[in-house]
């Protein structure tokens, strides 16, 4: 037997230890999630290059703000420094807020683990390996972009290696730690809920407290230019609300290892450090003492509770939707949609944190416009593109969400009475994002617009957003032959970055083309008459395309299915054929 024998069998006795796989099934059970689960799963190459492109995208819209007058650099990067630490601690805490339900052991766990010869400390210590392992790959990836890339733009007019490797190391050191930070904080705050609250409560509260993570993060990043401003300022003897912000913590750390001498950064340096020392102690404890409960609990609660019950509860409201949902399949779809909404956390996530993204976008172009614009008897631009930014992002979202799943498995029941030659889903979908769009646009837009600019502003306004938002619908659902939530999540691949590629470029169309229009037409009413006419043909092309649909392509479908890779054998559903030939005979 050859030396290296005894070394080889060892090396493969260790990657068969329980911990060791342990360690990776609960890594795989994050990354992945649960069949039910109803989670995109991008795979993890495709997942962490998602999460690396926002650092990259904005290291290359930074590089025409540095030049050859910076006299001093540390202070010129300041803002971008924020700006990128920001980034960081939102992009990480918005995928832990998401996995939120992966992150503690789930009935599938216990189902497969309890009965294994496996002490419960083991499965434990794994978990918690797992989380720093995951902690750690993602405060590199989210970062690896932009510290490249940074570092480089922001020194390039006073160039030395010294110097380059103290901001690259200062620079990836404070993004890292950020990222980390706002990591365990979210497990930190998930695992002191499970231990104080009892599980029902838990499952109806988290919801809310999820949000309200991604709406404190949300109005962090909108604010940014705002924050790195009042920071440029500080002295020793001020106390800024500023201060209390995490994110300042790690801007603080990061100028004073840079070797400014400035004692507020000092102080706020202190802070960050003990943050990063404070939030894994707190994340691991919390976790560790919500774990045995859980995990012990499981098998007492395997009844899957509303998280949010209560909000659409049956009413005597059948009458007055009877005029809005003409057929059977249209009230019986729409209600399920709408519980599904709004008792299913990942679907509020989605939909909700796309509006919110939308609220901070408008908010910031509000004071913006409100700082720079005066009076005027008709809005700018600007002003008359914040519920256009609100609704395209609202609109996006909630066509993001039906693609989710609430249970493929039970989508039998829909299978069982939808008839595949009747195309009611389109509909069905339009109906329901009106019931979204329509009360902003009444209980919103209108009255503000007419509050400041008068009634003929807000009536105008009011029509053109719901024309263009009407027409966005349209294209949105231009080949959509799916009922809302049941059919499974697609194949996100190649046509993955060319669908984000339109969305951007939608968003601006959308947001930018439309006020611009509007205004002109303000001065210049045959600018109206333009505008009618555009919408009208991108209507009748969308119309004249549907016409042209063949008929297996507008037939329901409940299941995705790849085209690459995939060996099963097509099947054409001639059933349906069959059965009209012999009606006809």
């Amino acid at each position: 037997m050859s030396p290296d024998g005894p070394r080889r069998a060892q090396k493969a006795g260790q990657h068969r230890e329980p911990f060791a796989r342990l360690v990776r099934h609960s890594i795989e059970r994050v990354m992945h999630g649960g069949d039910e689960s109803g989670e995109l799963d991008f795979g993890i190459g495709a997942m962490l290059a998602l999460l690396a492109a926002p650092g990259a995208f904005a290291s290359i819209l930074i590089v025409g703000e540095y030049g050859n007058t910076h006299v001093d650099v540390d202070a010129a990067s300041l803002p971008a420094e924020y700006f990128f630490i920001v980034l960081a601690m939102a992009t990480t805490g918005a995928v832990a807020i998401w996995k939120w339900d992966a992150l503690i052991p789930d009935r599938r766990d216990y189902a497969n683990l309890a009965p294994l010869p496996i002490r419960a400390n083991q499965i434990l210590y794994a978990n918690l390996t797992a989380l720093l392992l995951l902690a750690a790959i993602l405060g590199f990836d989210v970062n690896a972009a932009s510290s490249a890339l940074f570092p480089l733009v922001a020194v390039v007019s006073h160039w030395s290696f010294g110097y380059t490797a103290i901001f690259f190391a200062t620079h990836l050191l404070s993004v890292f730690l950020a990222s980390v930070f706002s990591f365990f904080i979210v497990l930190a705050i998930l695992g002191l809920m499970m231990v104080v609250l009892p599980y029902r409560a838990f499952r109806r509260c988290s919801v809310y407290v999820r949000c309200g993570m991604v709406a404190f993060l949300v109005a962090v990043l909108s604010t940014t230019s705002e924050v790195s401003a009042i920071v440029q300022h500080l002295s020793p003897g001020s106390t800024p609300l500023v201060q209390f912000l995490p994110t300042v913590w790690f801007l603080g750390l990061c100028q004073h290892l840079r070797g400014l001498t400035d004692p507020a950064f000092e102080t706020l340096a202190k802070m960050a450090i003990v943050a990063s020392v404070a939030a894994p102690a707190l994340a691991t404890t919390a976790y560790a003492l919500s774990y045995r409960r859980s995990f012990a609990k499981i098998s007492e609660s395997m009844a899957n509770f509303a998280t949010v019950g209560g909000v659409i509860r049956q009413r005597r409201w059948h009458r007055a939707t009877d005029l809005f949902l003409r057929t059977p399949f249209e009230r019986g779809c729409f209600s399920f949609a709408l519980k599904t909404l709004f008792r299913s956390e990942n679907h509020m996530l989605i939909v909700g944190g796309f509006a919110g993204v939308g609220i901070a976008l408008a908010l910031e172009t509000l004071f913006q416009s409100a700082s720079t614009g005066g009076a005027s008897r008709w809005p700018s631009a600007a002003l008359l593109s914040i519920p256009l930014i609100v609704l395209y992002l609202l609109l996006i979202g909630l066509r993001f969400s039906f693609e989710i799943p609430v249970t493929q498995r039970a989508n039998w029941v829909f299978r069982v009475p939808t008839n595949p030659d009747a195309s009611e889903c389109l509909g069905l979908a339009r109906k329901i994002m009106l019931v979204f769009l329509i009360p902003p646009l009444l209980a919103i837009a209108l009255p503000a617009y007419t509050f400041v600019w008068g009634w003929r502003v807000g009536v105008i306004h009011t029509a053109v957003v719901a024309a263009a938002s009407m027409l966005l619908i349209e294209i949105l659902l231009v080949s959509f032959r799916k009922i809302p939530f049941t059919c499974s999540v697609p194949h996100f691949k190649s046509n993955f970055p060319i669908s984000v590629f339109f969305c951007v470029l939608g968003f601006i169309a959308f947001t930018s083309f439309v006020p611009i229009i509007e205004r002109q037409a303000s001065d210049h009413p045959l600018w109206y008459l333009g505008f009618i006419l555009a919408l009208t043909g991108i209507w009748l092309g969308l119309t004249h395309f549907r016409r042209k649909m063949t008929r297996f392509d507008s037939q329901p479908i409940f299941e995705e299915r790849s085209d690459v890779g995939d060996v099963s054998v097509e099947v054409l559903n001639l059933s349906w054929i069959a059965r009209d030939t012999e009606r006809t005979v």
